[in-house]
């Protein structure tokens, strides 16, 4: 089979490897059909990470099941599922309270398409290991469009987690969404809005996503110059400056809450005392994506979101090693089913 790989900073190919064994009674194989790139794959590629070439891509998909153990009780060839970015076993005792990115079956960090915790493989390649079918694939609902629901795997879950949980406690709330990366602040918007926020503000300095905030319900007319200090009750810093997730903290007023989503490799400049007197909360995710995908499915289901205004760039598998390396949005890369569910 072949698996994409970065060969070199701004540099991706196709090389051919080993298909994987179903080597677990509880795992499955299963054959990505609508890829899309996170957030993160661009400096992946560019180089712009503390992880180096070579090393396989990819980790936002749903795919086809072809083949599953003797163990799966849930699962069957031909099923359409989400598989989350985060490999774990949904037993441990951090999966179970709902922390799967934490799970200590396997190694820290193990993922698809990040070398960090092993050689998991990456979610462009043509079949993938699944070591925990049962309690990491999510089954699509019937007749959802597996393109729309590509990046539930992970930006699409996390901008819901980022807006949903702290608007779940805060009625009417004023939002700002912090933009500058691909994808994430524009599906923020959507998600604070479909999590019945009262208001959604959008800071960035590129027209393209003001635009598209702008279509899904934001006012943008506000800039870095502007005063913001003080005035809302949930920030979601989707942007890798530091700077600018410095002006969101600043604009947390009294009892807000900022969701850093945008990751920052660099330790960044944090208003703590000025936090520390507003009685603020800050988190950080990568959140556990697993236990939210089902309604983030559905979401997309109803039309409560819209994924593929993010992601206007669809192509062949012969098209990704110069789609994938394009800026400004994100890109899915498809292929055709091989399995009917029975």
């Amino acid at each position: 089979m072949k698996e994409l790989i970065v060969k070199a900073p701004g540099k991706l190919v196709w090389v051919g490897v080993p298909t994987p064994a179903l080597s677990s009674p509880a795992g499955a194989l299963v054959r990505p059909i609508a890829s899309a790139s996170c957030d993160l794959d661009r400096r992946l590629i560019a180089g712009a990470t503390p992880f180096k070439p070579p090393f396989v891509i990819g980790h936002e998909c749903v795919a086809e099941v072809l083949e599953v153990g003797s163990a799966v009780s849930t699962l069957k060839r031909g099923d359409l599922v989400s598989v989350p970015w985060k490999i774990s076993c949904g037993t441990c005792k951090q999966c179970l309270s709902g922390r799967t990115t934490a799970c200590t079956s396997v190694a820290k960090y193990a993922a698809y398409g990040v070398p960090a915790g092993g050689n998991w493989g990456g979610l462009f390649s043509e079949v993938v290991y699944v070591p925990f079918a049962d309690a990491m694939l999510v089954h699509l609902p019937p007749g959802l469009n597996p393109i729309a629901a590509a990046s539930a795997s992970d930006n699409l879950t996390d901008a819901w987690v980022a807006t949903s949980r702290p608007l779940a406690s805060r009625e009417d709330a004023r939002v700002l969404v912090v933009g500058g990366t691909e994808s994430l602040g524009i599906l923020a918007v959507q998600m604070a809005v479909a999590a019945g926020a009262g208001s959604v503000d959008y800071l960035d300095s590129d027209d393209y996503r003001r635009g598209l905030a702008e279509r899904c319900g934001a006012h943008v007319d506000i800039g870095f110059a502007s005063d913001l200090n003080e005035r809302y009750d949930l920030v979601v810093s989707a942007t890798r400056e530091q700077q600018a997730l410095h002006k969101g903290l600043l604009a947390l007023a009294p009892g807000g809450h900022c969701s850093c989503i945008g990751i920052i490799f660099e330790d960044p400049r944090i208003p703590l005392f000025g936090m520390y007197m507003r009685d603020v909360t800050l988190s950080v995710g990568g959140c556990s994506v697993r236990p939210h995908i089902p309604k983030v499915l559905e979401l997309v289901n109803t039309g409560a979101c819209d994924p593929l205004l993010v992601s206007p760039t669809i192509v062949s598998c012969v098209e990704a090693t110069e789609a994938l390396i394009q800026p400004l949005a994100k890109c899915i890369v498809v292929r055709e089913r091989i399995t009917q569910s029975a």
